[in-house]
């Protein structure tokens, strides 16, 4: 009951503010000093989709300084960004935990309100777009660029209608596209540091069997809406002990700390040296140098998942309710696993649309005999054998 009251007094105040709403003004770049941009409050991916976004406002604004509004998990990925130093500062916002209240969002923009920003970017879109783009607007920015999806967005003074079929890094740069800015970014958005990679080796030798070949992370979990993005773990549980059984491979698991149930699952289930589970006992970064250092990255649509794309680490994903054409960066080196049923994709990060499926067949009707055929496929590829 409480979020259909905050949604209707968004929707209210969204309306009333509408009418207020002027015309959208050519961006002179000479004006431009202070930049704010949201990247991080939806997760590890919705940063990594944006950071392109960035390098391209820092070549259009070279002498302006960007802000970023992102949580504390998502912010510790910029460490691995080798372009981190366009960024002058992260501010912290985190919607599902230390701003979820309509209060606390309050707090944070009247704060926000006080830099006197010359233009923001909020690519905003899902469940929270409507909130975000209130925020952006109470922000006061001259120049506000963002989504629009109905009438939610029509507060942005440059916006682009959010597409089902077209990936979110490329409708982040389109955005800027739209302002008339050139696009200006790095091929390569992460970067492990040689050490980090080191330790991950030496960590694998030290506990697990000798064998260097292969060597396949995998990520069990989600940290968000898990019921329509999560492969069930029982179906986890086989497909890893398939792995093991049939290549002798080395299975590191990872995850946060919240994933402490399914850590506790395979756990009970699996009594192998061959896994190494590491749920909830590492950093991002270390994370990210145990994907790295994988030959094969399996996992569901998750931050583990954009980090090994966005790392180029071949890697099998399993789709469910979320469309793998808007959601996957990069399709090189990436296989997609889905069921592709009539009623899926049914989570297309709309504003107000959440899917009502309570069986998730759509993720239940992958079979493990079909994950494996495409781990026999890559093996077999790697090894020199296609």
């Amino acid at each position: 009951m409480g979020k259909m009251v905050d949604e209707i007094l968004y929707f209210i105040l969204e309306r009333i503010l509408c009418l207020s709403n002027g015309k959208s003004k050519t961006i002179n770049p000479l004006e431009i000093k202070r930049i704010l941009a949201i990247g991080g409050g939806g997760g590890i991916g919705d940063l990594l989709r944006a950071l392109p976004a960035l390098e391209s406002l820092n070549y259009n604004f070279p002498h302006a300084k960007i802000s970023l509004l992102a949580s504390n998990i998502c912010s510790e990925i910029l460490t691995l960004f080798p372009n981190k130093h366009i960024i002058s500062e992260v501010i912290e916002y985190d919607p599902k935990r230390g701003h979820k209240s309509i209060l606390k969002k309050l707090f944070l923009v009247l704060s926000l309100r006080k830099r006197h920003f010359d233009l923001t970017f909020f690519p905003s879109r899902g469940e929270g777009m409507r909130k975000e783009v209130l925020m952006n607007f109470i922000i006061g920015a001259t120049h506000r660029l963002g989504f629009v999806k109905g009438r939610v967005g029509s507060l942005n003074t440059i916006k682009l209608e959010l597409r089902d079929d077209v990936p979110i890094i490329k409708q982040n740069l389109d955005i800027l596209a739209a302002a008339n800015l050139k696009m200006r970014y790095s091929e390569k958005t992460l970067e492990v540091p040689e050490k980090y990679l080191t330790e991950a080796n030496e960590f694998l030798m030290l506990h697990t069997p000798n064998n260097t070949f292969p060597i396949i992370s995998i990520h069990p979990g989600v940290l968000w809406y898990s019921e329509r993005r999560c492969w069930p773990i029982e179906k986890y549980v086989q497909l890893i002990k398939s792995i093991i059984d049939e290549f002798g491979a080395k299975v590191v698991v990872v995850g946060s700390k919240e994933e402490t149930l399914i850590s506790e699952t395979l756990n009970k289930n699996i009594k192998s040296p061959f896994i190494l589970n590491m749920i909830g006992k590492t950093t991002v970064v270390q994370t990210a140098a145990f994907i790295k250092v994988s030959h094969l990255f399996i996992g569901n649509d998750s931050g583990p998942f954009h980090i090994a794309n966005f790392l180029n680490v071949p890697t099998i994903v399993l789709f469910g309710a979320t469309s793998p054409w808007q959601v996957v960066s990069s399709v090189n080196n990436c296989t997609i696993v889905s069921k592709n049923l009539n009623c899926s994709p049914c989570y297309l990060h709309y504003p107000g649309l959440m899917p009502d499926c309570k069986d998730a067949r759509c993720l239940k009707e992958i079979e493990v005999e079909e994950v494996m055929n495409a781990v026999r496929k890559e093996i077999k590829k790697q090894a020199g054998h296609d």
